[in-house]
């Protein structure tokens, strides 16, 4: 079935999908390379995967690095992009225009966040895009140091680190770039799979699958060092 979209609900749709694709590669990172520190112990041991599979995480931390700053890159007129705020300036923007397929996921989520179900329940589609952007945009992270919000400290010691070694190559201490730590890493990436889900859904009646797409490459490598030895088969 041919889903007929205007022009309005197109845009969200390629906005989202650019933001699927960077939720997609930051899960794969993160899963290869927590198959990878499962069976680092037995590789070493081997004396000859060392320097492969170390030179492989560093691509595959760089790659988490770049997926998870560019999913909450701030939108700009200038270079909108395809980012998690870019999506919600969307759908702020065109409230008037943009169709709400799936009235009931936006009236849980805003329940959900201090908003009265009674209130929300009466809003026009309209009013009920308006305040559902407003209440995401203030919800997820944003790069900021001064934040008190873990998630938005963590994503700023990201961004100091895809910017200042990553992207660019500056003259800095590595000492003075700090990576978070892995369950924030892995928040980040859970935040913006919920917040896309919950879009796409609301929005295109689309549903991903982001995290089981990138499990099972993620269970191919882990086969692959099960049968070279390096690995217990899972359950």
């Amino acid at each position: 079935m041919i889903v007929k979209r205007n022009a309005v609900e197109t845009d969200l749709d390629d906005i989202s999908g650019g933001v699927a694709n960077d939720v997609f590669l930051a899960e794969l990172s993160r899963r290869f390379l927590e198959q990878l520190d499962e069976a680092i112990q037995p590789i070493n041991d081997t004396g000859i995967g060392k320097l492969f599979f170390a030179n492989l995480q560093i691509i595959l931390q760089h790659g988490l690095v770049l997926s998870v700053t560019r999913i909450y890159e701030p939108y700009s007129p200038r270079n909108p992009g395809r980012t998690l705020p870019a999506a919600i300036r969307h759908i702020e923007a065109y409230a008037a225009t943009l169709p709400v397929l799936n009235r009931g996921s936006l009236v849980d989520y805003l329940a959900g966040h201090g908003h009265s179900r009674e209130t929300i329940d009466k809003l026009a589609n309209e009013q009920l895009s308006l305040t559902f952007a407003k209440t995401l945009g203030a919800e997820i992270p944003q790069a900021d140091t001064a934040s008190t919000s873990p998630l938005s400290q963590a994503l700023a010691q990201l961004k100091m680190v895809r910017d200042k070694a990553i992207a660019h190559h500056d003259r800095v201490s590595p000492s003075s770039l700090l990576i978070p730590g892995w369950a924030h890493l892995v928040s980040l990436i859970d935040t913006a799979r919920e917040a896309l889900t919950l879009v796409a859904h609301a929005y295109l009646s689309v549903g991903y699958n982001l995290a089981g797409d990138a499990s099972w490459p993620a269970h191919s490598l882990r086969e692959l060092l099960h049968r070279a030895g390096h690995l217990e088969r899972w359950a």
